[in-house]
Formats: C-alpha cells, sequence, structure tokens
C-alpha cells in the first residue's frame, strides 16, 4: 500500500510596490517584486538589471526561473519599441491589479457582499453549532481561528454554484493569484487633510 500525499493549497495575494519609494537600486528579494516591476511595460533583462542594480547574469537567472515557475512569460511588443531584434521581453503571467480598477470592482461587490454577510449573520448560529461539534472545537480552537478556511470554503461553494455564469482560472501552481499595487501615499498631502 502506497501511502498518500497530503498537499497544501492556498490563494496568495501579494502587496508589491510597482516603483521603488527611493532612487537607490533596490536590492531583488522576490520574485513578487519581478512581477510588480513588470506591471508597467514589458521589460528587457537588461531594464530588469538596471531597476534593481543588479548584474545581467544575475537579473537573467531570475528571469530564467521566474519563466519556469509561470510567474512571467516572454511577450512581443512593437518593433519601434526595441533597441535591439533580438531583445525578449517580459511580462507577468498573473494580473496586477492597480489600485482605480481595485476601487471599480471592489464597488461593484459590495451590494454582494453585504448580502453574504446578511446570509451569514442569519446562518450563524448553524456554523457556531457545528463548529462546536468538531475536534477543532475541543482542542480549543476558536471559530473565528477558522475564519480563514470557511472563507475559503464559502468562496469554493459559491464557485460550484456560479459554474456556467463563471469560470474561474485555476490558481497556478506557485500559488500566486495576483499582485495587488501599493499606492504610494505623499505625506504632504495627508497632512492637508488631517
Amino acid at each position: 500500500m502506497t501511502a498518500s500525499a497530503k498537499r497544501l493549497h492556498w490563494i496568495k495575494q501579494v502587496e508589491a510596490p510597482a516603483r521603488p519609494a527611493s532612487s537607490r537600486p533596490v536590492p531583488f528579494s522576490s520574485r513578487d517584486r519581478l512581477v510588480a516591476a513588470l506591471a508597467d511595460r514589458p521589460r528587457t533583462v537588461a531594464q530588469l538589471a538596471q531597476t534593481f542594480g543588479l548584474s545581467q547574469p544575475t537579473m537573467l537567472e531570475q528571469v530564467r526561473r521566474a519563466l519556469a515557475d509561470g510567474l512571467i512569460v516572454e511577450v512581443e511588443v512593437a518593433p519601434d519599441e526595441r533597441r535591439f531584434a533580438a531583445e525578449r521581453y517580459y511580462a507577468p503571467a498573473v494580473p496586477v491589479i492597480r489600485a482605480p480598477d481595485a476601487e471599480i470592482i471592489e464597488s461593484a461587490c459590495i451590494a454582494a457582499s453585504h448580502e453574504m454577510a446578511r446570509v451569514l449573520r442569519d446562518n450563524w448560529s448553524d456554523l457556531l453549532a457545528a463548529f462546536a461539534v468538531t475536534h477543532l472545537a475541543r482542542e480549543g480552537w476558536a471559530i473565528d481561528d477558522l475564519w480563514p478556511y470557511m472563507d475559503e470554503a464559502i468562496r469554493r461553494l459559491v464557485r460550484e454554484e456560479m459554474r456556467g455564469i463563471v469560470t474561474p482560472a485555476e490558481t497556478p501552481d506557485h500559488g500566486l493569484a495576483w499582485v495587488e499595487e501599493i499606492v504610494e501615499i505623499d505625506a504632504t498631502r495627508e497632512e492637508q487633510y488631517a
């Protein structure tokens, strides 16, 4: 008998600044920063190396890993945008959600979220009763500790109910479903409104 392996699965939201806050070179710290750097426009390895203050061979290795992981893809650009005919340009393979787009999408979701919250409130006693008979409750966990799981379970069940209306994209193996842009806040503007 062969043992079956357990596989952990999650959907990950990553907030990554689209551009560095200072003019100093940014140390390349993660794949998320690479995706964020490509959010504004496709770039070459040389352009990325300059952005991150890295050597081209080091940057090339990071790009190769991101390509192999499916985080970025090679894309075509207009001939007039190329400096050299043989240049390769890369772009994110996951959606980059910009702040204005997030506001539009979230505003369209408000009514649905209010309705879902009402349904949860109406069914909260059933959820508490179900939780009370689980081993989790006996081990001292609180229902609030289960919220991330319940949130994902509800979303999964809603997706099943929406089958035929919506065809959700599968979460890639790398687990990065999207990158959300961080809006840089001007401190002087913030002081004016305080």
